[in-house]
């Protein structure tokens, strides 16, 4: 695993929690707003660790590929 996708993971869980707190002091607040804001950034925290386990799975599936390559040669 490569430090680059847990930086990337780490930050955009960091983002989902932050968006949770935000949508959690929006609801007790009554702002309907904020909590639009809040669930779109929640979304958007989600898909960036979607995008980040898609690309660590990519990377894994090229490196057996290599592997698989030199295996029949």
């Amino acid at each position: 695993m490569n430090v680059k996708y847990l930086v990337k993971f780490a930050s955009s869980a960091f983002g989902a929690v932050s968006a949770v707190r935000a949508l959690t002091k929006a609801r007790h607040d009554g702002d309907r707003l904020r909590m639009a804001d809040a669930v779109i950034s929640a979304a958007s925290a989600a898909i960036a660790v979607a995008i980040v386990v898609r690309d660590m799975r990519d990377e894994k599936n090229d490196a057996n590929r290599l592997v698989d390559l030199e295996e029949n040669e």
